[in-house]
């Protein structure tokens, strides 16, 4: 079964309503079903193992995180057909739909086929970019795939695929993995996470000579498949008859290699920099987290009080004081104070973050070292702390401490269950 075969399957339910996929499901009347469809059209046509392990999954962002796990995400121009394709309408990182793709349009929309929609029903539909959450490749095995040049047509099917695989020094199968995707962030220097967001593709667009705007579009793609081919099939240098003549020499003047631009910070860097500056790291001397002792004390209280928080274990400990100090010092926004005070409401936008979720459980692996954190807790309160990667968090507290970054035991996880959280990430 090719992907184009199951994405034929998938065509001759259009117009179906949902009966036929809750029972297969197990879904009672009236739950929604577009999990169940994709599940569905996956079984029938006999490639169930290829999404999530042939569980009858139906909740979106239960399967998602299988998706991250197992499969490589891409850009929404490189979406073939039958790769699976998330939706998130209030833009919030929290999936609420999900289909099949019926093929690329351009950068920032998409043709798809879904279960659920159209008023309960199966159909075909063109989808703006800004809505979807993401689009993985399941391990569809290509029925043609051949090691030779290609033909620069914008188009990373198969077959793009394959001789990429090969100039990246891997065995080629022609299946975009997350393995493969590793392979190519590690070649164009961007982090081998084996997710190919917008990071990514501007990396690889400035390896392959593009412009490197994040969206990678047809026009990035020939300059991907220029690539492959000069690296798969190398220019032979012309060979030339010597002659034997007499030449003056030129004085020789020596020039000064031009120095390469240094690597850009995002926002992220400069936020865990800065924290790095103004907390103590895990690790030393609990008797030193005190507000009053140590060093950094001077330069952290030296930061807060001109924003002008007081001298005091109150103002000092303030978690929400301590997040902010971070933010307007690192200079990702000056003016950030949402996090002020345990009362303040959860802030609906911000100046130089996005919010990317709000209101559920942490998903595994979702944070981002430098990712935002607020916990809005059943007696009003609300705690907030800078995620560090795994198993670290910066935070201040009222008991007897600010500015440290320490373990912490997942508490955001134990939390989760009888807590609102929200979660700020800064913008590239």
């Amino acid at each position: 079964m090719t992907n184009t075969g199951l994405l034929k399957i998938a065509q001759k339910h259009l117009g179906q309503g949902g009966a036929r996929f809750r029972k297969y499901a197990g879904l009672p009347a009236g739950a929604a079903w577009c999990n169940a469809f994709v599940d569905y059209v996956a079984n029938e046509g006999g490639v169930k193992s290829l999404y999530f392990n042939g569980k009858k999954e139906t909740y979106c962002p239960h399967s998602i995180q299988w998706c991250k796990k197992n499969l490589a995400q891409i850009p929404l121009y490189l979406a073939m057909a039958s790769d699976i394709i998330y939706f998130d309408w209030d833009r919030n990182g929290n999936p609420n739909h999900i289909g099949l793709v019926r093929a690329h349009k351009s950068t920032d929309s998409i043709y798809t086929i879904e279960g659920n929609t159209n008023g309960g029903k199966v159909a075909q539909k063109t989808r703006a970019g800004k809505y979807v959450q993401a689009v993985y490749r399941p391990h569809f095995i290509p029925a043609s795939a051949k090691a030779k040049k290609l033909e620069i047509d914008g188009d990373c099917g198969y077959n793009t695929i394959y001789n990429l695989q090969r100039a990246l020094g891997m065995k080629p199968n022609g299946i975009l993995t997350k393995e493969t995707v590793k392979y190519l962030q590690r070649k164009a220097g961007a982090v081998a996470d084996g997710d190919w967001g917008p990071g990514t593709s501007k990396k690889v667009q400035k390896m392959v000579g593009a412009k490197a705007d994040g969206a990678f579009g047809p026009a990035s793609v020939k300059m991907l498949q220029s690539w492959i081919n000069r690296v798969n099939y190398p220019a032979k240098k012309a060979t030339t008859t010597k002659k034997t003549t007499t030449t003056t020499k030129k004085p020789t003047t020596t020039t000064t290699a031009a120095k390469k631009p240094a690597t850009k910070q995002t926002n992220a860097d400069k936020l865990l920099a800065k924290a790095k500056e103004l907390a103590w790291a895990y690790g030393t001397a609990t008797k030193k987290y005190d507000y009053k002792t140590g060093n950094p004390k001077a330069v952290c209280k030296k930061a807060m009080k001109k924003y002008g928080w007081a001298d005091t274990r109150a103002e000092l400990s303030d978690c929400g004081n301590f997040v902010s100090t971070i933010v307007r010092e690192s200079g990702v926004d000056k003016s950030f104070k949402a996090l002020h005070g345990v009362k303040t409401p959860f802030p609906k936008t911000e100046k130089a973050f996005k919010i990317v979720l709000s209101g559920k459980a942490i998903p595994a692996g979702f944070l981002k070292p430098g990712d935002i954190i607020r916990y809005k807790k059943t007696n009003g309160k609300q705690h907030a702390m800078m995620y560090f990667g795994p198993g670290k968090v910066c935070e201040a507290s009222h008991k007897n401490f600010f500015g440290v970054i320490r373990k912490d035991g997942k508490r955001y996880d134990s939390q989760a269950k009888k807590s609102t959280i929200q979660v700020l990430r800064a913008k590239e």
